[in-house]
């Protein structure tokens, strides 16, 4: 646990608040556990310590071992008065912030003595960290590309094309070249979601030739917002500013796209109840 915590915060000293102990203890557990293998594990950086090549090898070790610790405590987390447990889950961006967000709060009120733990990041991050058991459940965008994940389709949404209401796209009748000529806003450029959304509308002979690129999807709302441009968003994320009508869909000719999520879970080990129960309940509408 202290190997993992200092990895994780990149100081003794932030590890030693988010385990409830002193600095010199911290740093005493750690040169014990240096001195029992015979070898330093962390290298110092300007920004903080970081794991060396035989902290790397560690690593999944000690991914292992708080993984079989939970998976005991989840054993024992069901007596007669209720569920208890440690979960801890992450999601992609959409289905993080949008979706999840508002079922983990219903879950922990309906059993109150789980502990929730949400990390959201791209998908690629979230099934790495399944995959090195830093995490219990993942829920991306894309179906898993490692080979120890096993995935099950979890929700559909559509894509959607979106403007301001006082953008000209707003008043109809809008070719696909009058489209193209159009500033776009998307996510961050190596992201999957602006990749796909480019290939899209490529398709309808829709080309891009100017773009904005913002790393969250609040902020392409409230740029879109002002009128400035258009973008391609999942439905899910917009539904309150549709409502509002802050922001407006566009009919565009052939286009009808979904968008899939899956939940991913690690090949040959079976879910604990916790893990079962959560994901029962997040496929609930």
């Amino acid at each position: 646990m202290i190997f993992k915590t200092i990895h994780s915060e990149k100081q003794i000293s932030k590890a030693a608040k988010v385990l409830h102990m002193s600095t010199p203890a911290v740093s005493m557990a750690l040169k014990e556990l240096e001195s029992s293998l015979g070898c330093r594990l962390f290298e110092r950086i300007s920004g903080g310590l970081v794991v060396n090549a035989h902290g790397e090898i560690i690593l999944p070790y000690a991914n292992e071992m708080l993984s079989k610790g939970k998976e005991l405590e989840n054993i024992f987390s069901f007596p007669e008065h209720g569920i208890k447990g440690t979960l801890t889950i992450g999601s992609s961006k959409t289905a993080g912030n949008y979706v999840l967000s508002k079922k983990i709060p219903l879950f922990k009120k309906q059993y109150p003595d789980v502990k929730i733990k949400l990390v959201i990041d791209n998908s690629l991050v979230i099934e790495k960290m399944v995959s090195e058991r830093e995490l219990d459940l993942g829920f991306i965008d894309a179906k898993p590309a490692s080979k120890n994940l096993i995935c099950e389709h979890w929700l559909q949404d559509n894509l959607c094309i979106v403007s301001g209401v006082t953008h000209p796209a707003a008043n109809g009748l809008n070719t696909k070249s009058w489209l193209s000529e159009q500033l776009w806003i998307f996510d961050h450029e190596s992201s999957f979601s602006r990749i796909r959304a480019i290939q899209l509308l490529k398709s309808l002979n829709i080309h891009v030739r100017d773009e904005i690129c913002m790393s969250t999807i609040g902020a392409i709302k409230r740029a879109i917002g002002t009128g400035i441009g258009l973008s391609v968003l999942p439905l899910l994320a917009i539904d309150a500013e549709l409502a509002r009508k802050d922001l407006i869909l566009l009919p565009i000719d052939g286009w009808d796209y979904k968008r899939n999520y899956w939940s991913i879970q690690r090949e040959g080990e079976e879910l604990s109840a916790l893990s079962m129960n959560f994901l029962a309940f997040s496929k609930l509408l």
